[in-house]
């Protein structure tokens, strides 16, 4: 029973012995709710990774971890990221190693600079072409078309300048993709 004086004068009370009953599964329940919190993050999941992946339509295959990560990373890309999350998810079609693509994001000073409150929810994602690789920047732009929140809008260059008639930049690109 619950400490404090009430549960002392209550000894022997009907709604004593309805908790002192219940006792054995209330703490069955308890330790469940715990065990939901776990199963709710698809990082921890065991019992609920076969519900994870019907919803997202994955094949179940691979061990535990492998299937959890595949969850991960597809919930994760509905989801949307942060600029700097973009590294990663950006690094394959980049052909590039995360740690060498970069993030510039715009700051309130050039939001303030420009007059246009909504240029803070612009960034681009620069692919230095000086690096050995082949990058597939269309799909890069595609992927990240994909995965950016919906307020924000990115762009994949190759020129830290900008110049607009680069065919590489895609930043002539308008809100319909042309």
């Amino acid at each position: 029973m619950p400490p404090g004086r009430l549960w002392d004068l209550a000894i022997g009370s009907f709604l004593t012995k309805i908790f002192l009953a219940s006792g054995d599964e209330l703490e069955r329940v308890s330790g469940r709710s715990a065990d939901l919190i776990e199963e709710a993050d698809p990082r921890t999941t065991t019992e609920l990774i076969t519900d994870n992946e019907s919803e997202l339509a994955l094949v179940a295959s691979g061990t535990l971890q492998e299937r959890r990560d595949r969850v991960v990373e597809l919930r994760t890309r509905r989801q949307g990221f942060r600029p700097a999350d973009l590294q990663d998810a950006l690094a394959g079609a980049l052909d590039l190693d995360p740690s060498n693509v970069v993030i510039l994001e715009s700051s309130r000073a050039f939001a303030i600079s420009v007059s246009d409150d909504t240029v803070i929810y612009l960034f681009q994602v620069y692919r230095n072409p000086a690096l050995p690789g082949t990058p597939d920047i269309a799909a890069a732009q595609i992927q990240l078309d994909d995965i950016a929140h919906s307020h924000t809008l990115g762009r994949i260059i190759e020129s830290t300048s900008l110049k607009c008639d680069e065919s590489d930049s895609l930043c002539d690109r308008d809100l319909l993709g042309v």
